[in-house]
């Protein structure tokens, strides 16, 4: 696998780049992209997109009210006691 690394046209540093949706002339990397004033607003498909996988969410185990009872009655123990 090759990785051409090209100058950054706002930063000028040597990181992989794409053409620029909004000013189709600049080639932006991933950090000049994300740090755009642009994003979100003017440009609507940003050359990079930043995606965060997800995990799904834990449930939580229901505890019966007994259950609570006994767990508050052991923690108020444990606080008398120290």
């Amino acid at each position: 696998m090759t990785i051409y690394w090209d100058r950054c046209d706002l930063c000028g540093q040597y990181r992989p780049t794409r053409s620029c949706t909004i000013i189709p002339s600049l080639q932006v990397d991933i950090h000049c992209c994300a740090a755009c004033p642009y994003r979100g607003n003017k440009c609507t498909s940003p050359t990079w997109k930043i995606e965060v996988p997800s995990t799904g969410l834990k449930t939580r185990r229901e505890i019966s009210s007994e259950e609570k009872e006994r767990l508050l009655r052991e923690l108020e123990s444990l606080l008398k006691g120290s």
